[in-house]
């Protein structure tokens, strides 16, 4: 399955059946690990997958507003805490989430409120800190639901798909062109088909309580990803909302060659008149 496939297919499901998986799928999961791709290659992480009654030990823990959702199993990122962590978490936590999807596994994100307490109630000894919680298994038939793509205030669009499905921000106005505020010529012939199709990919990647707390400046071939100073979710949950969409722009953008993203601001980043309430995060050198 292609990744824009994936992307495209993936979704949140909140409710499973109590059928656990397969043993053989728990290790297609482990042995897959390996090979998701990084955005910082070279630091530490690793993955617990804990079954059994690990949702009654998480309720309260981890969760939205402590909901596990009773999931036949949990798969647990760890990581050492080093510069940009959590968006390698986030970004590593995408592309595992994509390879349930291509399996057939439902999978929903949970928020990891304290490392040392979801560790206690999982029942794992790591020095390393809990990054992401997702709950898995084979989830219960939801009706469809209409999916609200906001283009504008004035410009909803509403699209039929089963699964949770919340408002999101289209493309259109995620991506700015050489200063902020100013929208994307999209029909013009200097944007690359494959660059609309990578931007596009990023727009549905998942985040917490939907709120997509990023935007992406295009100027020249230089692809800024800033990220929004939120006051309804945690810092810790935005960078790992910038991981994920830095994850599926990637899986689209790269051809050959994965991590390309190079961390930081930009050098010149004051003429793009990012507000205050954001950061530039992340650059992207377009070919």
């Amino acid at each position: 399955m292609k990744y824009m496939e994936k992307i495209e297919k993936r979704k949140s499901i909140r409710e499973f059946r109590k059928m656990g998986l397969p043993a053989e799928k728990l290790d297609e999961i482990a042995v897959s690990f390996d090979s998701l791709h990084r955005l910082l290659p070279d630091l530490p992480v690793e993955l617990v997958i804990c079954t059994g009654d690990t949702g009654e030990r998480l309720e309260g823990v981890a969760g939205y507003q402590g909901k596990s959702f009773m999931a036949p199993a949990y798969l647990i990122l760890l990581s050492e805490k080093k510069d940009h962590y959590l968006f390698n978490a986030g970004y590593i936590a995408e592309d595992l989430c994509l390879k349930l999807t291509e399996m057939g596994i439902s999978h929903c994100w949970l928020t990891v409120g304290d490392s040392e307490e979801t560790k206690k109630a999982a029942g794992i000894t790591s020095d390393k800190e809990v990054v992401v919680v997702i709950a898995c298994g084979y989830g219960k038939e939801e009706p469809k639901k209409k999916r609200l793509d906001i283009l504008s205030p004035s410009n909803v669009q509403f699209r039929e798909r089963p699964g949770h499905i919340a408002p999101k921000i289209a493309q259109e106005e995620l991506v700015f062109q050489n200063v902020w505020g100013k929208p994307v010529d999209w029909e013009a012939r200097e944007i690359d088909p494959l660059l609309d199709k990578s931007f596009y990919a990023a727009s549905l990647a998942p985040s917490f309580m939907n709120r997509q707390p990023y935007r992406y400046i295009l100027k020249g071939k230089l692809v800024i990803l800033c990220v929004k100073k939120e006051e309804m979710t945690s810092r810790k949950d935005t960078m790992l909302d910038a991981g994920a969409t830095m994850l599926n722009f990637d899986a689209i953008a790269s051809q050959q060659d994965w991590v390309d993203w190079v961390m930081g601001a930009p050098d010149g980043i004051e003429t793009v008149g990012i507000p205050d309430e954001y950061d530039a995060v992340a650059s992207y050198e377009w070919d």
